[in-house]
């Protein structure tokens, strides 16, 4: 039996979309400069090499895809973008609309200047600063017919030259903001690592970056001890202040009775106390007290567990973890922090907003007293409230066919701007109750991962008829233009951040990748600091610049 694959993927598309997106996972591990190309080229490349032999997917998996991610971007961003950060916050949104206005006014005086128009121009700006939220949101406009300047080009056509513009300018726009923040501080002579160490020292940054790390100092461990003469007659809230350590009481036994452990509670001489604490409290008391521990397993029978608590409540929004003492107050320990997707070191200086995830451990009944405090734990959401989630869609698109004629033009957000504005209503108001729209944090990234590899999939497979012509009539040009559109607001922005907001250099060379949303960026900067400092000031931007570049792309389309 002879199988002609070629007319397989030209008359099934299921398998050639998902094709496409397994082939281009396997060569996004493909490393250029040590860093992985990732699975939005991978996806886009194979995508451009298969459309460029003649197979196409159905538009409609694009305009699907595009929901998703969208959508999924203002869940995300929805919690923390109507709570601006409290520290440096108006700094990281100056220097997100600095990076998007810059780029956007040089997209449109270079493509005027060399005649690049016809959608180009949008996918000039949407890959020179490797913004697919702008790449989205341009393709969008010309569906929703934002774009009436250019209704003489026919819509398809305009499609096409917007993925190809963004496939000719991506992978160049990627390579130059790598080596950008990964040489020029080295000719400048900027030392990252010594920069990152001065700042994390600044802030009581705990510098190892991995998730969920446990130390001595944030490991909760649960023993029992004797209760020595000299802590007879005194009452546990006493010893605690004497000893000067940091612990909890669990329970208590007297005799034949187990008791709870009030802190006006007078201890007795021979009481048996069991006591939750980091490894190192427990090995302080042994070692430097002689307390006796005592194997008991009513007073031993604990478990120690590690969830992720998402912060919601007001009373501890803007607060260092220090003021929250957790480990004093519950005998638990923050270990890692998410912020938008992104992950940050942690320290007790470290200030909570709105929708961060923290990586708490403690024992199970102490660790679901302070969740209840700070919000709620994240593994007790499982169920995706899809229905939230399918209207939400239905609204977007629905604002986004308004239109307002102001002087003759339309003007109008474009379902882009719709579905981002009630994703991220719906974020906000997800985080204030959190049984309003629940997509837990696995679905939101499956759904906002798959919805991008629709996205580019549809695009790379769909630009691949017209790759080749993209590349004779403006490649040269459109390429001179990804050097300097890509380039120039990362000089902008840095100057702006040394010289106006006085930043750290790596701090600022963070936020800088995040206002291009590049994560490849952040990973060379990271590895260049040794330090996840840069991932504070990427955290920063990055929600920002989704929304405002998002935007761009529709403000372009509309010109």
């Amino acid at each position: 039996m002879e199988i002609d694959l070629y007319l397989v993927l030209k008359d099934n598309g299921l398998i050639l979309l998902f094709l496409v997106i397994g082939l281009g996972y396997l060569i996004g591990h493909i490393k250029i400069f040590s860093l992985p190309l990732g699975p939005t080229i991978g996806v886009l490349v194979v995508g451009l090499y298969l459309g460029h032999h003649g197979l196409n997917i159905s538009p409609g998996v694009g305009s699907f895809g595009f929901a998703l991610f969208i959508f999924s971007i203002g869940l995300q961003a929805g919690p923390s973008f109507f709570s601006v950060f409290r520290e440096d916050g108006k700094k990281y949104i100056m220097l997100a609309l600095t990076v998007a206005f810059v780029g956007l006014g040089l997209t449109v005086f270079l493509s005027r200047l060399f005649g690049i128009g016809n959608g180009y121009a949008a996918g000039l700006m949407a890959g020179a600063l490797t913004s697919t939220p702008t790449l989205a949101a341009a393709q969008d406009a010309v569906q929703s017919g934002v774009a009436s300047s250019l209704a003489e080009i026919p819509a398809e056509q305009l499609i096409e030259n917007i993925g190809v513009g963004y496939a000719l300018t991506y992978l160049v726009g990627t390579i130059l903001v790598i080596l950008i923040i990964r040489y020029v501080p080295g000719l400048m002579r900027l030392n990252l690592e010594a920069m990152a160490r001065t700042y994390a020292k600044e802030k009581g940054l705990l510098l190892a970056r991995g998730k969920g790390l446990t130390t001595a100092d944030t490991l909760p461990v649960v023993r029992a001890y004797r209760v020595s003469p000299d802590g007879h007659g005194k009452t546990i809230e006493q010893r605690r202040l004497e000893l000067k350590q940091e612990g909890v009481a669990l329970k208590i036994r007297r005799r034949d009775q187990l008791l709870e452990p009030d802190p006006q509670l007078e201890l007795q001489e021979g009481d048996i106390l069991s006591l939750v604490a980091s490894l190192k409290v427990h090995q302080w008391v042994q070692d430097k007290l002689g307390f006796s521990e005592v194997l008991d397993a009513d007073l031993l029978d604990y478990r120690v567990v590690s969830d992720e608590v998402v912060v919601l409540d007001s009373h501890v929004l803007g607060k260092p973890l220090k003021e929250l003492n957790l480990s004093g107050r519950f005998g638990c320990f923050a270990t890692g922090l998410n912020r938008s997707g992104v992950d940050l070191p942690i320290s007790d200086e470290v200030v909570l907003n709105k929708g961060d995830r923290v990586q708490v451990v403690g024992e199970e009944s102490r660790l679901r007293e302070l969740a209840s405090m700070l919000g709620y734990v994240e593994q007790e959401v499982e169920e995706t409230d899809l229905a939230t989630f399918s209207f939400g869609i239905v609204i977007g698109a629905l604002i986004g066919l308004i239109t307002l004629s102001i002087a003759g033009v339309s003007v109008g957000l474009g379902t882009a701007g719709g579905l981002l504005v009630v994703g991220l209503v719906i974020g906000y108001m997800g985080s204030v109750n959190p049984t309003f729209g629940r997509v837990p944090g696995a679905a939101r990234y499956l759904l906002k991962e798959l919805g991008l590899m629709l996205l580019m999939a549809s695009i790379g497979v769909n630009a691949g008829g017209g790759i080749v012509e993209g590349l004779i009539s403006v490649g040269p040009a459109i390429i001179a233009c990804a050097v300097v559109v890509a380039t120039v607001p990362l000089a902008v922005g840095y100057l702006i951040g040394r010289k106006l907001f006085k930043m750290n250099p790596v701090l600022l060379l963070g936020s800088l990748a995040g206002a291009m949303t590049s994560t490849p960026a952040l990973a060379v900067v990271t590895d260049a600091a040794k330090s996840g400092v840069p991932a504070i000031g990427y955290a920063g931007t990055y929600t920002f610049a989704n929304v405002i570049l998002t935007f761009a792309g529709t403000f372009l389309m509309s010109l």
